[in-house]
C-alpha cells in the first residue's frame, strides 16, 4: 500500500475536519503516521485507500489545526508556575495572604516570588510598596513580577541585597519609586527591576528543563502545540537552548521557535555580517538546533514599556499621569540595532506598543530595508496596539508583519481605558490591517496573560472585555479568520512551512473543540483533546 507498516497509521474520524487546505477546506477523515499528516479527505474514500488501519472515532465539534502561540516565554511562564499567583487580586491584604501562604507552603525557598499583581485592579489603585511586602516578611526578601513583566515590586530586605538606597541612580532605561523623601519605595519600572532580580538565584539546569516541562504540558492541554519564546538568552543562552533540546528529548509536547534577545545574540557572536549579507534574500548561516522540533526565529528587541505601568511610549501623555511613556533606547541607538540585525540577514522583532514606538521601528525598518533591499523579510512588531492611520499605511508599504495578542483585550482593557481614554478605542484594529493586506499573526504573550487561546480567539472576534466593555466592536473579525491567525498566522511569522495546515506532508498537530469553531462567541467552547494527548 505505499506506506511503513512499522509506524502504525490511524484513520481520524468523527466530527468535521477544518483543515485551512485549500484543496480541501473541510474533510470527513484525516490519516496520520509517525506525527505527519498522509491525507485527508471523505471517510469512504480514505477507508478505502487504507484498508486495515486503526480507525479512531472522535465526538465533538471539529478538529482544527493546533493554535500557534507566536509570542509568549515560555521559559518564563514554567518558572513563573512556581511562584505565588497573584492574578486577580483585587486588594493588597489579598496579595499579603497569598505571599504568606506561599511562604509557609515553601519554608526552604531563600526568596518569597509571586507572579502577575496588577495595581490597576487593586481597591487601593496604587502599586505595592516595600512597606505593604515588609507586612509579609522582613527576613526573606520579597519579589514580586508585574503582571506586564515591565515592573516589579520589593521588600527591604530585597532593595538591601541589591544595594538600593536613595543615593542609587535610575538605569538609563527604568525608574525606582521613590517618596517625597526620595527614599526607595519598593516600585521598580523597566530594568530597575533587573537590579533586584539578578540576585534571585538562578535556576539548575534540571530546574530549567523541569521548568520547560511545566510550561509546554501546560500549553497542551489548552490546545497550543507550538510557540515561540520571545526572550531567550534572559538567564543564559547556552543553558537555555540546552533545557529546551533535553526537554524535547524527553517528549515535551510542543514544538519551540527560539527568539534570542539582541545582547544575547551579539554576545554569541550571531551578528557578523559581510558586506553582501544584508543583500541576501535568505538568512545568514545560523547555529544549529539540537533538536527537530527546535528552531530558531527573529532576534527581539525592545522599543517600549507596557500601558499597564504606563511605560509604552506616546506621542501624546497618557491620560491619567501626563507622562508620555519609556523608549528603551535612543532612537539612533534603536535604528542602528534594527540594521545590525536585519544587515546579518535574520528575521527582526521588535517589542512596540505605543505609537511613538511603533512610529520609530518602522523608520528603522524603512533605514534597514534602503540600505540593504531583502524580498520576504517578515520583519515584525510585536504587539503593535496603538495604532494610527499613517502607522497602517506604513506596515502595509514596508512589508512588516503585525503580532498582537487579542487576550489583552480581555484582561487588560480597564487598565487600558484608565491610561488612554478614548484613545484605547484605536488598540489593536484587526480588521483594519487585514483589510490594507498586513499580515498578522496572533499570539499570548503568556504569562503577562493566561495564555488561553478560546479566550484570545473569542476576544478577536467580540473586542469584549471581561467586564463588558467593547472596544471598537466593527474592528471584530469572523472566528475562522480570527483562528487562521492563531495557526496560519502564527505559521507565516515564524517561517514555519510545516504547521497551520492539516494537509498531506504537513505536521499532525490538531485540536479537537467541542463545538464548531463559526461557534466562538456564542458556545462554551473548550479544547477537548489534542493530537498530543492520543500519541499522534
Amino acid at each position: 500500500m505505499g506506506y511503513n507498516t512499522q509506524t502504525p497509521m490511524k484513520l481520524i474520524e468523527g466530527v468535521p475536519i477544518y483543515t485551512f487546505w485549500e484543496p480541501c477546506p473541510v474533510a470527513e477523515a484525516m490519516v496520520v503516521q509517525a506525527g505527519r499528516i498522509v491525507a485527508v479527505g471523505p471517510r469512504e474514500e480514505l477507508r478505502a485507500r487504507y484498508r486495515g488501519v486503526k480507525r479512531v472515532r472522535l465526538d465533538g465539534g471539529a478538529i482544527v489545526p493546533a493554535f500557534n502561540d507566536c509570542h509568549c516565554h515560555v521559559l518564563a511562564l514554567g518558572i513563573d508556575l512556581g511562584k505565588a499567583d497573584l492574578r486577580g487580586c483585587t486588594s493588597i491584604p489579598e496579595i499579603q495572604h497569598r505571599l504568606r501562604e506561599w511562604a509557609a507552603q515553601h519554608p526552604d525557598a531563600a526568596w518569597i516570588l509571586g507572579r502577575a499583581y496588577d495595581q490597576n485592579l487593586l481597591q487601593e489603585g496604587r502599586h505595592l510598596t516595600r512597606h505593604d511586602l515588609d507586612a509579609v516578611s522582613r527576613e526573606r526578601p520579597v519579589f514580586l513580577n508585574h503582571v506586564s513583566k515591565h515592573g516589579a515590586a520589593a521588600n527591604s530586605r530585597a532593595l538591601a541585597i541589591a544595594s538600593i538606597t536613595r543615593e542609587t541612580p535610575d538605569p538609563p532605561d527604568g525608574t525606582i519609586g521613590r517618596d517625597e523623601r526620595g527614599e526607595p519605595t519598593g516600585i521598580l519600572l523597566e530594568s530597575a527591576a533587573t537590579l533586584v532580580s539578578r540576585h534571585i538565584p538562578k535556576p539548575t539546569g534540571v530546574e530549567l528543563v523541569e521548568a520547560v516541562h511545566r510550561a509546554t504540558q501546560d500549553m497542551a492541554r489548552r490546545g497550543i502545540l507550538a510557540a515561540s519564546d520571545a526572550s531567550t538568552g534572559w538567564l543564559d543562552l547556552q543553558e537555555e537552548v540546552s533545557a529546551y533540546a533535553r526537554a524535547l528529548e524527553q517528549g515535551a509536547p510542543v514544538r519551540l521557535t527560539l527568539m534570542p534577545l539582541y545582547n544575547a545574540a551579539a554576545r554569541a557572536g550571531w551578528l557578523a555580517h559581510s558586506e553582501s549579507a544584508g543583500e541576501a534574500t535568505g538568512f545568514s548561516p545560523e547555529p544549529s538546533a539540537p533538536h527537530p522540533d527546535l528552531r530558531w526565529g527573529a532576534i527581539k528587541l525592545f522599543a517600549d514599556g507596557a500601558f499597564t505601568t504606563r511605560t509604552a511610549a506616546l506621542r501624546e501623555p497618557y491620560a491619567d499621569t501626563g507622562t508620555t511613556g519609556t523608549l528603551m533606547h535612543e532612537p539612533e541607538e534603536l535604528m542602528e540595532r534594527i540594521l545590525a540585525v536585519h544587515r546579518a540577514g535574520w528575521q527582526c522583532a521588535v517589542h512596540a506598543i505605543g505609537d511613538r514606538a511603533i512610529e520609530l521601528v518602522l523608520q528603522g525598518y524603512q533605514r534597514a530595508l534602503a540600505a540593504f533591499p531583502r524580498d520576504d523579510h517578515r520583519h515584525r512588531i510585536e504587539h503593535a496596539m496603538l495604532m494610527a492611520d499613517d502607522l497602517l499605511d506604513r506596515m502595509q508599504s514596508l512589508g512588516v508583519v503585525a503580532v498582537p495578542q487579542p487576550e489583552f483585550l480581555w484582561w487588560l482593557t480597564t487598565a487600558y481605558r484608565k491610561g488612554l481614554g478614548e484613545r484605547a478605542r484605536a488598540l489593536m484594529p484587526y480588521r483594519s490591517w487585514l483589510q490594507r493586506g498586513i499580515a498578522v499573526a496572533f499570539s499570548s504573550d503568556q504569562p503577562v496573560v493566561p495564555g488561553d487561546p478560546i479566550i484570545g480567539w473569542r476576544a478577536a472576534v467580540t473586542r469584549t472585555s471581561m467586564d463588558g466593555t467593547c472596544l471598537l466592536p466593527e474592528e471584530g473579525l469572523e472566528p475562522l479568520t480570527a483562528l487562521r491567525l492563531f495557526t496560519l498566522g502564527g505559521a507565516y511569522a515564524t517561517r514555519d512551512p510545516e504547521l497551520g495546515i492539516l494537509a498531506p506532508g504537513a505536521q499532525a498537530r490538531w485540536v479537537l473543540l467541542s463545538h464548531p469553531p463559526e461557534t466562538v462567541a456564542v458556545a462554551d467552547m473548550r479544547v477537548l483533546t489534542t493530537s498530543a494527548h492520543l500519541g499522534d
